[in-house]
């Protein structure tokens, strides 16, 4: 049977390894949590005026999915980006997350600062939750602060928060979080046992639907039961053997529900995972290393952070990219072991810091390039603000006090305060603009082929047509079969109005995938205006055959019928335009035209002349 947690209180220390103090009061505790908390407010602050960046674009202003209720049942029957890609099977099965955008797109529309401020408010809240959950595992409130304070305005977060597309880490966090600690509640307090249970397990249900990793969790419970419980075998073997059973019956009903939620994953996706990669899976191990140290490097220290990293596929082993970075690994993780083994605190912080971090390491659901990102840490980041926090407490210079308490330990968390929120400060400032983010995107760059997909993406979308025809050149000639490369390379050309060229790359794009509809849309808008009505009017129908509910496509096609002479057919289009898009004054105007006439009015401005932003890999 697993022992009940000890009462939540603050002791005197009476171990000569431990600094004794006066207890931290409840009323004194909450202040200063009501202090950290705006300080994390203020931290992000600045996020209020940002605007959409980069992925919002799609995600956001051109989710056709957020405009009306009735693509709700699709957010449980689809892949997050199949509202722009209809027939992708990716793996990423998040419907409450679509839930969430839905929810603000009917508070504040598309002023961004709304959406800013409900992921900021996200943060603020998974903050406080921390706070509430370091209480109940490290039995301090002073080291809780510590480490509600060291999360809060950690630098690793800024993609998280600063980003609203980044949001899937706070969202999926606030419940995960909050099933862990009604998972505590329900241990301590056997009168409400069963209704704590209950909001646990929905609230991971929630977790499960934001965003994928957070299926951890049950890992993370079983780990903590097995902590806590005391052996009663003889033998270690046998006693380690008990533990695990007892452990395993209190983890058994969320096994349960990640079951439920797998199998309608699987119906969704129509799979488990759709693998972005072919990699094998042994250079997928050989990766690991670099991945693993990478991220112990940025939690450890945050600085020179960016939206994206150039590491890639280690295919050769080599002493630089696996044997270096696999023992830097090994010698954290002996330490971390050898600090678990002696305080029960820092096993279960090391439970929170390493179970988290293992959904990143299946590298094959992530499109090269992408191997890495600063906001996987945002759960792995309490785990080890909870070991900091640990370490602060142990802190023992001379017998100075403030407020009460050892001021070695409060000075050194003020000025780790100051350096985290200073840093954070800076690390989100390129998510204030396209051009912040284009800019800051160009200074951190390198000469790989992600890195010159991911900044031709952002030239051809600042305008810069030129430089990104030329990045997008130099990868289509070592990866000619490249559906991006050559999409984004007709896209940039008919913007140009290169049209053979233009013709031939959005040619070639349709021909590698014909299941996505932007190829078939801007090779029809191509033939158009290179005078080919009826090819255009097929490559069109086409795209909205692919995808009917897109803006600009019925449009596009009611200019082609009008062309023709159709109108009765270009007038069904133009109200099919005004229905997804009832603030389309052209649509509008010509639907009225039609209406009046039956005939002889001119046609709409080219179709078209509202540009998507360029198509980039889905991660």
């Amino acid at each position: 049977m697993a022992r009940e947690t000890e009462p939540i209180e603050v002791r005197v220390c009476a171990s000569s390894t431990e600094l004794s103090a006066a207890p931290v009061s409840q009323r004194a505790a909450a202040l200063a949590l009501v202090v950290i908390l705006v300080l994390v407010f203020l931290a992000y602050l600045d996020t209020l005026w940002f605007q959409f960046v980069h992925d919002d674009q799609f995600q956001i202003v051109r989710n056709t999915w957020l405009r009306s209720w009735r693509y709700l049942p699709r957010y449980f029957t689809a892949d997050v980006w199949a509202f722009n890609h209809p027939a992708f099977r990716g793996t990423f099965y998040r419907p409450v997350f679509l839930l969430w955008f839905r929810l603000q797109y009917l508070a504040f529309g598309l002023r961004p600062w709304g959406w800013h401020l409900c992921t900021v408010l996200a943060h603020v809240g998974v903050t406080a939750l921390v706070y509430y959950t370091s209480v109940r595992l490290l039995k301090d409130r002073l080291a809780a602060l510590f480490a509600t304070l060291i999360f809060g305005l950690h630098p690793t977060h800024a993609e998280g928060v600063a980003w609203i597309s980044g949001v899937t880490e706070p969202l999926f966090a606030l419940f995960a979080i909050s099933s862990y600690l009604c998972y505590l509640k329900k241990r301590t307090e056997r009168p409400y046992a069963r209704a704590y249970l209950a909001a646990s397990l929905a609230l991971y249900a929630l977790a499960t639907l934001a965003k994928e990793t957070a299926v951890v969790l049950p890992l993370i419970i079983f780990s903590s039961e097995f902590i806590w419980s005391a052996p009663t075998a003889t033998s270690r073997l046998r006693g380690g053997f008990q533990r695990g059973v007892a452990a395993l019956a209190v983890v058994t009903p969320y096994l349960v529900l990640s079951a439920a939620y797998l199998a309608l994953r699987v119906m969704a996706l129509q799979g488990f995972q759709n693998s972005m990669e072919s990699h094998r899976f042994f250079s997928m191990v050989l990766t690991w290393p670099s991945v693993l140290w990478f991220y112990i490097r940025h939690l450890i220290w945050p600085v020179r952070l960016s939206p994206f990293y150039d590491m890639e596929y280690v295919v050769r082993a080599g002493v630089r990219n696996v044997l270096l970075p696999a023992l830097a690994v090994l010698i954290v993780g002996a330490g971390l072991w050898l600090w678990g083994r002696r305080s029960q605190q820092a096993a279960l912080a090391t439970v929170w810091l390493v179970v988290p971090i293992l959904p990143v390491l299946n590298l094959q659901a992530f499109v090269e390039g992408h191997l890495v990102h600063d906001r996987y840490l945002y759960l792995p980041s309490f785990g080890f603000a909870l070991l900091v926090a640990l370490g602060l407490r142990r802190l023992q210079i001379g017998s100075a006090r403030l407020l009460g308490q050892p001021a070695p330990q409060i000075a050194l968390a003020v000025v780790l305060a100051l350096a985290l929120a200073t840093s954070t400060t800076q690390q989100t400032a390129c998510f204030a603009t396209d051009t912040t983010f284009f800019a800051y995107l160009i200074s951190t760059s390198s000469k790989s082929e992600s890195a010159k997909l991911n900044l031709a993406g952002l030239l051809g979308h600042q305008g810069h047509l030129d430089e990104a025809i030329r990045l997008y050149q130099e990868v289509w000639s070592s990866e000619p079969d490249n559906w991006e490369v050559n999409y984004n390379l007709g896209y940039a050309y008919y913007l140009q109005g290169k049209l053979p060229e233009a013709d031939r790359y959005l040619s070639r794009a349709v021909q590698i995938d014909a299941s996505r509809p932007d190829g078939f849309f801007y090779l029809g808008l191509t033939r158009l205006k290179m005078g080919d009505v009826n090819g255009a009017a097929a490559d069109v129908q086409r795209a909205i055959t692919i995808r009917p509910d897109a803006e600009h496509y019925h449009f596009a096609l009611g200019a082609i019928l009008r062309l023709q002479g159709n109108l009765t057919g270009a007038l069904s289009e133009f109200r099919t335009e005004l229905e997804l898009d009832p603030d389309n004054a052209a649509a509008r105007q010509q639907a009225a035209e039609i209406e009046a006439v039956r005939g002889g009015g001119q046609p709409a401005a080219p179709p078209g002349s509202t540009p998507v932003p360029f198509s980039s890999p889905r991660h």
